[in-house]
């Protein structure tokens, strides 16, 4: 399958985040340890902060408002389980954040606001709106540590929908994870790694694997495995606010992988002292080959 990067009088939501960034001279190198991330970029002041702030790509919560109660609508808004309202719509939202050069990641915690949300894209789209890179992200698989009665997002329907509805995106399907230092600690297994490889062999999209850094170590040959699949897979390294990341296991993860494969959103103060070695004492020994 074949991967859109360019579009008519603009760049394609579907097209290569590193190409993007380079583009417009945001990163020196199609090395993905460059871009940055703001997190849940949601509300009206939220929002507005990440777009003044240097962030390359902004990341949002969808919901729809009032889930699960009488008062539940149809209208997807930017919002954070457990919340259920908020003073910022998708719509608004999205046409705030198309003025901006940042990339778009959208996560959604629940199928409810999935196919009135790629309405809004698809409408967007249609009148040229997009130019950004555009990820859409959701848990569709139980990973590591998680109870059973826990329940992710259906993963079949998730991604129909994408399919059917908006398909020129980055696709990031996840696992539902928990980390609990001393406690819940267990890795992703090949198990888990291969029922993922399974949903989206073929997807035409590019996919980027969100992966709970601070079990990545220990389940690297795995993951190693997973992006010897395909070109078009990457992992997205991301942080509990809790989870105790070391530098040496970031270390670990770069020396063995592509520098295009690994996308890191991991908090300060760890990722600067990260990218600070990962500068100076690793030329990039990894070699496609």
């Amino acid at each position: 399958p074949t991967v859109d990067d360019g579009a008519v009088g603009g760049f394609s939501p579907g097209g290569n985040l590193l190409d993007y960034c380079l583009q417009l001279g945001l990163i020196p190198e199609k090395d993905a340890i460059h871009v940055t991330w703001a997190h849940g970029a949601n509300s009206l002041r939220e929002m507005e902060e990440a777009l003044r702030g240097p962030a390359m790509v902004l990341e949002a919560d969808v919901t729809v408002e009032g889930l699960n109660t009488q008062n539940q609508t149809n209208v997807p808004i930017m919002a954070h389980p457990p919340a259920i309202y908020s003073d910022n719509t998708l719509q608004h939202w999205l046409n705030t954040v198309t003025q901006s050069q940042k990339g778009i990641k959208l996560d959604f915690k629940s199928l409810e606001s999935l196919s009135p949300s790629l309405d809004i894209l698809t409408a967007a789209d249609s009148q040229n709106q997009i130019n950004q890179p555009v990820w859409l992200n959701a848990d569709i698989l139980r990973g590591p540590n998680v109870p059973n009665f826990v329940q992710p997002v259906n993963a079949s329907r998730f991604l129909a929908l994408v399919q059917e509805k908006f398909p020129t995106v980055t696709v990031s399907p996840g696992w539902l994870t928990l980390y609990v230092p001393l406690l819940a600690v267990k890795p992703y297994t090949q198990l888990m790694v291969e029922e993922m490889a399974a949903l989206v062999r073929d997807l035409p999209q590019r996919i980027t694997f969100p992966v709970r850094a601070v079990l990545l170590r220990a389940s690297w040959l795995h993951f190693s495995w997973l992006l010897s699949q395909s070109p078009r897979y990457s992992l997205t390294l991301w942080q509990g606010e809790a989870d105790p990341i070391t530098v040496e296991d970031l270390l670990f993860i770069r020396e063995h992988s592509d520098p295009q494969q690994i996308y890191y959103d991991i908090y300060e103060p760890v990722l600067s002292e990260f990218k600070n070695i990962a500068r100076e004492y690793l030329p990039r020994s990894f070699h496609c080959g």
